[in-house]
């Protein structure tokens, strides 16, 4: 009776600790302690960065990116840089937007060379070592982060580790492919917190709703930031 109770008290402390641990780690998560919360966490994939006022833009390119050029115009205008996620084919075919997403100090990441296709680890490393090569040639910079779209999570995490990248997904995807402009717009203000990623393409649709989205994350006290700075603050980007 004595060890079973010893066993009992041992496993009823175990379960407290895991508790406390767990509710830590909600408390570093949920609320946003910023930075260095984030950063530590940086080892797996990457859904929302920290609580500093900042609401993340990512648009991934691949296909039906022929409002790119109005929606970089309207970024110039309102002083807004965000992620572009290219695609090494889509780069390797758009070398003047690339650099002009460049120029205009937007921070550039992959979706790797071939983002349909799926496949084991070396596959898919082969795939980010061939798109960053892409990226790396036309801008001179690397892409330090990677969204892999429908890609197995588990297989793109191990990839994007084994490459030094970030694996990114999102907190919100404003399903740019379907509905009407208004439509994307309410995704985008119904669903905005603070750290939040929020993730869309270059449609026509996406960006008649660009203006829109700009002014909820305004209207409701955010900054649009890249993914970078929502990870690590705006200084040190």
């Amino acid at each position: 009776m004595g060890r079973e109770r010893c066993v009992d008290g041992l496993m009823n402390a175990v379960n407290v600790f895991i508790l406390l641990m767990i509710v830590l780690l909600y408390v570093v998560t949920g609320t946003g302690l910023g930075d260095d919360a984030v950063a530590a966490l940086s080892s797996g994939t990457i859904y929302r960065g920290g609580g500093e006022g900042l609401v993340a833009l990512e648009c991934a390119v691949s296909w039906d990116a022929q409002a790119l050029p109005d929606m970089l115009e309207l970024l110039r205008e309102r002083g807004v840089r965000i992620t572009f996620f290219v695609s090494g084919e889509w780069a390797s075919r758009n070398e003047a937007l690339l650099l002009r997403m460049a120029a205009d100090g937007h921070e550039i990441g992959t979706m790797g060379y071939m983002p349909m296709l799926d496949g084991d680890e070396t596959l898919i490393r082969s795939d980010l070592e061939a798109s960053a090569a892409v990226i790396s040639a036309t801008t001179g910079v690397r892409p330090a982060y990677y969204y892999s779209g429908l890609r197995d999570r588990a297989v793109s995490l191990r990839a994007a580790d084994a490459l030094d990248m970030t694996h990114v997904l999102c907190s919100c995807d404003l399903l740019s492919a379907r509905g009407s402009a208004a439509q994307i717009a309410a995704r985008a203000s119904e669903r905005l917190f603070d750290g939040s990623i929020v993730l869309f393409q270059p449609t026509a649709a996406a960006a008649q709703a660009l203006p829109a989205i700009l002014d909820a994350i305004e209207e409701q006290g955010y900054a649009a930031a890249t993914v970078g700075e929502i990870l690590f603050g705006k200084e040190k980007v």
